[in-house]
């Protein structure tokens, strides 16, 4: 393969593997440090500010990096189709919809109702709940999608790969 196109290549495969750690960290993080806290520390008067803020601020940047993100994974797909590893781009496919649809058309929901305002405690910790579980729905998914991704890396820096030609 030609170097100029081989280095792209890595820097888009490594594109994957960013967003796929951006993802990792922040749903650990989010899984392991905040929601342990969230049922006791937040309530009327502070829950707005430790969410919304953040939110918002995630939705804009993976409306970013998730586009660009698929088309990277169009060009592992095609990359790597006649190889060992077509499967690695073919997960991203549940891997990837599945959290965006579970976002889109529930959790999105909830990040509604927080914005509007929520009056009563009782509904907060109920909505706190569900959001938690969702997102832990994909934390799960997409902490296997990192363990694919990291096998991808893995299993191209085998001798069997390193041999093998994408042109």
């Amino acid at each position: 393969m030609n170097p100029i196109k081989k280095t792209l290549l890595d820097i888009n495969n490594a594109y994957i593997f960013f967003c796929a750690s951006i993802y990792l960290g922040m749903f650990w993080s989010l899984h392991f440090f905040w929601f342990p806290n969230y049922p006791k520390t937040l309530n009327l008067d502070n829950y707005y500010d430790a969410i919304i803020p953040q939110t918002d601020l995630a939705t804009k940047f993976f409306f970013i990096t998730i586009p660009i993100m698929s088309v990277a994974l169009l060009i592992m797909l095609i990359t790597e189709w006649k190889t060992g590893l077509r499967w690695v781009p073919l997960s991203w496919i549940p891997g990837l919809l599945i959290p965006v649809i579970v976002q889109q058309r529930y959790i999105e929901d909830i990040n509604n109702q927080f914005k509007a305002g929520v009056t009563d405690e009782v509904i907060l910790q109920e909505l706190l709940q569900e959001w938690m579980w969702l997102n832990d729905i994909r934390w799960i998914i997409l902490t296997i999608m990192w363990g694919i991704t990291m096998y991808f890396f893995i299993a191209k820096a085998k001798p069997k790969y390193q041999a093998q030609s994408h042109d």
